[in-house]
């Protein structure tokens, strides 16, 4: 089967972003515990990678069932990205907003089967997808963040940046703006998110100066290939530099998962680690929680922990020096002591928990943004904890 130019772009760009997808797919399906933000990353790179590499097939087979599948699957992204970003502000949306994204869904799904059933024209029904996907955006950046912590805003930041390109991108789609599709590169933006965690880019510049890395490359990449291939066409560079620019995201996607996150902000957490201060445990907890992924850390002791067991909370830990909030659910011999854990990680909104020291009982609390990758943060969390430890040992308790 002879594909256009057009075609054999848009192919080789979906099948990128469906690389990205799936990676974060599956490095969370792999992970023997996941929290509630996981879950839900889970559903949307899973439903992402899967429309992605189905409208990859339909461009590489011409089987209609594909396409039936890549609608279904389209008007089913914008209620995952609503899902998501309920999870993340830990408040549900509007009303209306719920009545709109799942109305379109369903009436989505009714033109799925009628393309199915040949009427191509339904497929012009999933313009609501771009839609949707800006009104979720709208609800992250207006919704009220004041209760989240930090590291949470600045991981919600990255999403909200990374839906915002998506949104744009999947009016290419529909072939507005250019001749290829290129709601892949956004997904991949989100992907990118997804992999960092905490250690996303801040703001708008970091965020710029990254992706600017990332297109530089592409640009001498593509203008290599075009001395080479010496094209006929500006149809036909912009097809080589699109494409290099979808498999150098792919790749920092991979690369990303593959390290568990941002070697330069691990330098500075152990940076920070060897300057802290070691005279009192106050002044540690100060200068190493103004970097990831201890950055809005809290002491919980004395008087904070007085509606609070002192010799059940320890036991939650079993042992462990740091506590996830999925770990802490479900039944278990140690019910009562986790039900304790738990509710104090609820009550200051956190994530995780570190045990400091049981006599006297002082417990540190983060909250950790959306992240595909976590065990290194959590690696992270324990070194200083052994620290933290060592201090109030050889100063005493605060």
């Amino acid at each position: 089967m002879d594909l256009s130019l057009t075609d054999t772009t848009r192919l080789l760009v979906d099948g990128f972003g469906a690389i990205g997808a799936l990676a974060v797919t599956l490095v969370l399906w792999r992970r023997a515990r996941r929290s509630t933000v996981q879950n839900v990353l889970l559903l949307v790179f899973g439903l992402s990678g899967l429309f992605y590499a189905f409208r990859a097939l339909v461009r590489a087979t011409g089987i209609e069932f594909f396409g039936a599948l890549t609608l279904l699957l389209a008007c089913a992204l914008p209620l995952g990205a609503l899902l998501l970003a309920e999870t993340l502000l830990r408040r549900h949306a509007p009303l209306w907003i719920k009545i709109t994204i799942g109305g379109g869904t369903l009436l989505g799904i009714f033109a799925a089967l009628l393309a199915g059933s040949g009427i191509e024209r339904a497929f012009s029904l999933a313009i609501y997808v771009p839609c949707a996907l800006l009104l979720v955006l709208g609800l992250i950046v207006f919704r009220r963040r004041d209760s989240l912590s930090p590291m949470e805003n600045t991981t919600l930041n990255a999403y909200g940046r990374a839906l915002l390109a998506t949104g744009l991108l999947a009016l290419t789609d529909f072939g507005i703006g250019s001749p290829f599709g290129l709601s892949a590169l956004g997904l991949l933006g989100l992907a990118y998110a997804a992999a960092a965690g905490a250690n996303a880019p801040k703001g708008w510049l970091d965020t710029a100066k990254e992706l600017s890395l990332a297109f530089g490359t592409a640009l001498l990449l593509a203008g290599a290939l075009l001395l080479l291939l010496r094209p006929e066409t500006w149809l036909d560079a912009a097809s080589v530099l699109v494409v290099t620019i979808a498999a150098l995201l792919a790749l920092s996607v991979l690369l990303r998962l593959r390290s568990g996150g941002n070697d330069q902000q691990r330098r500075l957490f152990d940076r920070a680690l060897a300057n802290a201060r070691t005279d009192t445990l106050p002044h540690f907890i100060n200068d190493t929680s103004r970097v990831t992924p201890l950055e809005g850390l809290i002491l919980i002791q004395g008087d904070d922990l007085k509606d609070y067991d002192p010799a059940l909370l320890p036991q939650a830990f079993e042992g462990r020096a740091v506590m996830h909030m999925s770990s802490l659910w479900g039944a278990h011999p140690l019910a009562d002591a986790r039900e304790q854990l738990r509710d104090l990680l609820l009550r200051h909104n956190s994530t995780h928990a570190i045990l400091i020291g049981d006599n006297p009982l002082q417990i540190g609390l983060v909250a950790l943004g959306g992240s595909a990758m976590l065990d290194e943060d959590e690696r992270a969390m324990a070194l200083f904890q052994k620290m933290a430890a060592l201090i109030v040992k050889n100063t005493g308790a605060a």
